[in-house]
């Protein structure tokens, strides 16, 4: 266990109390957190990336799965064998490193570009359900796959046919939630800026 993995966890869990309790919910809602987490995001992003091309470069130019939207068990099965053995662990050490951070990076951003923007509340309430989504797929996949490279070629014993089908859906559920996220996010920018030009406009005029 690398300190990544202890601060990505720290954070993970920070993430969580941020997305469940009063005070957190109060902290995020201030917009001043935007900027600071978004420099955040952008540090963890940087290291993460540069992470990926490195496993990229090992795996033959393959891009890591994290980088695939989509991939199924013959992308897994292709990434691995392409990696080798040393190639494996490393990946396993970075999904459970340096990719522990982008993760709680995102969704603390992402909650705080919502409450500190979006004005109704049940809007805010459905974006808590998709963050959360997001954030729990993202933390199993991320948890999981280092079995599936560790005991690479194996596929069939104990709970790996589940890992293998589970992790790519896992992925797929992260990528969509987050992109619909920001999707509500855009429209009830769009909303509110409709209704204060409405308000404006029905101002009688001076």
């Amino acid at each position: 266990m690398s300190w990544l993995t202890l601060v990505g966890w720290s954070w993970s869990a920070l993430a969580y109390y941020l997305m469940f309790s009063e005070r957190g919910r109060s902290i995020l809602s201030n917009p001043s957190m935007i900027p600071m987490l978004a420099i955040l995001l952008f540090g963890s992003l940087r290291h993460v990336f540069g992470e990926m091309q490195a496993l990229s470069i090992i795996a033959d130019g393959i891009t890591p799965l994290d980088g695939q939207f989509g991939y199924g068990v013959p992308e897994v099965i292709a990434f691995a064998t392409a990696l080798g053995d040393d190639g494996r662990d490393a990946y396993a050490v970075f999904q459970l490193g340096a990719d522990a951070l982008a993760p709680p990076a995102f969704v603390c951003f992402l909650m705080a570009v919502y409450r500190a923007t979006v004005q109704a509340s049940v809007v805010q309430l459905g974006l808590t359900v998709l963050a959360f989504t997001y954030f729990t797929s993202v933390l199993i996949a991320n948890t999981f796959m280092p079995v599936i490279m560790q005991n690479f070629p194996e596929a069939e014993a104990g709970l790996m046919p589940l890992y293998y089908q589970l992790i790519p859906k896992l992925d797929l559920i992260k990528y969509l939630t987050h992109g619909v996220a920001w999707l509500v996010i855009l429209s009830a920018w769009v909303w509110q800026g409709f209704r204060w030009a409405q308000r404006r406009l029905s101002q009688p005029a001076t």
